[in-house]
């Protein structure tokens, strides 16, 4: 083997060492039926949940699940994506797949995987993450990681969200306070949600996937959103 064969090997095994680290909790949801994660049951196409959950948590899961999907749909038009989704019974196998108690969305080159934890399971947070699964698949993995800012993709989030401390007449911040959240680094506090959330206001919510398809042509966020 000549040693250009040996150093394209090492990179592209480093390469795939690299990915299976940072992405091992999307690796983990799109392998959820075949590894040790067999502790939990497909209860309909492209849910799992865990097997703690009796047979009538997991109908009132499905359903609260319809419900989130069903205030996507009203609100932007109807979803085309179809993430996969991880219902865990405690914070522990949340942690498992990299979430936190109320959840997480993995958006990856694999796809969009959903995880709701404990404290994620009602319909504004399901919500919430059915639209970063939407999202993504809309503009794509790449164009999503280089094009949408984080507080962008939040705050179109929270549209859908309507917990008490994230709807409008509940959020007080200076005028720096918000502007700041677009030109730092996303804290994912509290705060920052709220800047994100009345950054966004303007957002056209029946032109939303037509804008998003825009994003995906190539055109900028700043002048497709008028941000």
């Amino acid at each position: 083997m000549s040693k250009l064969s040996v150093l394209l090997l090492c990179l592209l095994s480093a390469v795939v060492i690299v990915f299976g680290v940072t992405q091992r909790h999307a690796l983990a949801c799109e392998l959820i039926e075949y590894a040790k994660h067999a502790e939990y049951s497909e209860i309909a196409p492209n849910v799992f949940a865990s097997n703690a959950f009796s047979s009538e948590q997991n109908e009132k899961l499905l359903t609260v699940i319809e419900l989130g999907k069903r205030r996507v749909n009203q609100t932007f038009g109807n979803m085309i994506a179809n993430p996969k989704v991880v219902i865990a019974a405690n914070d522990i196998e949340a942690a498992d797949f990299g979430a936190n108690p109320f959840g997480k969305a993995l958006l990856t080159p694999l796809g969009q995987c959903l995880i709701l934890g404990p404290k994620g399971q009602n319909i504004d947070v399901i919500a919430h993450e059915y639209t970063h699964a939407e999202v993504h698949h809309r503009v794509g993995w790449l164009n999503h990681l280089l094009n949408v800012p984080i507080w962008f993709n939040e705050g179109v989030a929270l549209l859908v969200d309507f917990r008490e401390p994230y709807l409008l007449e509940n959020i007080q911040l200076s005028v720096d306070q918000i502007n700041t959240v677009k030109s730092n680094p996303f804290e994912f506090s509290i705060a920052s949600y709220k800047a994100a959330r009345v950054l966004v206001e303007p957002v056209d919510k029946a032109t939303l996937y037509e804008n998003l398809e825009k994003l995906k042509q190539g055109q900028d966020i700043k002048s497709v959103f008028a941000l």
